[in-house]
């Protein structure tokens, strides 16, 4: 790797870690300096934006993700995409074979910033999941389904990064049992049966 390289990647370890513990709006040149960068215009040198920044950290981590999960999609069975728990270990379990330390984290901080179209063809795993946990809610308005699924990726970040924060404090099992904990949570949170509304009295 050259130093240009070596730099980048140093720059993106920084972000996310930086992001992840500060927050979205972490000052570039606290990035920079963390990053062991002199310049305090190092991130602007290498990313055009906060945003294109952004961008670069996740792009790191779900392509390797997003090919994990294209190869376990391409094994399921129909029946197998018709159960929620298969479904979501699916989505869960690759971040538990990341390299980064932060990411789950950081992405509960900048989600709402996040691109919702897939950049590459790597990344076509993750609407394909969605889709599928879609029709697995058990709501017929399909804007209603849509909802139950963004709410269902949303815990799913916060459910992530707490056991990241539990991870650095030594206090989670990083194994099997982890990752099914999770999946069963929000799988009874997928397949809830519909609120009915009651009389008041």
């Amino acid at each position: 790797m050259d130093r240009g390289a070596r730099s980048r990647e140093e720059l993106l370890d920084a972000a996310e870690r930086l992001i992840a513990e500060h927050g979205f709006e972490v000052p570039l040149r606290e990035i920079a300096k963390a990053a062991g960068q002199r310049n305090n215009s190092a991130v602007n040198y290498y990313f055009r934006s906060r945003q294109d920044l952004i961008d670069a950290v996740v792009a790191r981590r779900l392509v390797p993700m997003e090919i994990e999960r294209q190869g376990l999609l391409d094994c399921m069975s129909g029946e197998q995409m018709a159960n929620a728990h298969a479904v979501l270990q699916i989505l869960v379990e690759p971040f538990f074979h990341s390299e980064g330390t932060h990411y789950a984290r950081f992405l509960e901080v900048v989600r709402i910033r996040l691109n919702r179209e897939p950049q590459s063809p790597a990344e076509s795993a993750w609407p394909r999941i969605l889709d599928a946990l879609a029709r697995l809610v058990p709501l017929a308005d399909r804007s209603a389904r849509e909802s139950r699924v963004g709410a269902v990726a949303t815990a799913m970040f916060a459910l992530l990064a707490d056991h990241e924060r539990r991870v650095e404090s030594d206090d989670a099992d990083t194994g099997a049992d982890s990752v099914d904990e999770i999946v069963t949570m929000l799988a009874a949170m997928l397949t809830a049966a519909p609120v009915t509304a009651t009389a008041t009295r």
